[in-house]
């Protein structure tokens, strides 16, 4: 599983338009490996192999209402087999 061919794609419909090239909201870019693995202004998102310590993951989740992500009425939430892509990959090394 590799960011360009898993994840970049769910990324690039449904968050790039707020975290891509053009805008980054919480200084957080999604568009790229280097960049998502960097974090935005709350520190790192994505912790490589830890799910537990991987904030990004809790968003696309919607496991806590304040901080799910797409916001409520922005976009559709993620489907569970995109959000379980994003959980393995974080879980295998984010490579």
């Amino acid at each position: 599983m590799t960011f360009v061919k898993d994840i970049k794609p769910i990324f690039e419909k449904s968050c790039v338009k707020c975290h891509g090239p053009e805008k980054q909201k919480g200084e957080l870019r999604l568009d790229s490996r280097e960049a998502t693995l960097k974090g935005g202004d709350i520190g790192k998102v994505i912790e490589a192999g830890k799910i537990d310590k991987s904030p990004l993951l809790w968003s696309v989740a919607r496991l806590d209402p304040d901080t799910a992500m797409p916001p409520e009425g922005k976009d559709e939430p993620l489907t569970k087999e995109q959000v379980s892509l994003i959980r393995a990959w974080i879980e295998q090394g984010a490579k």
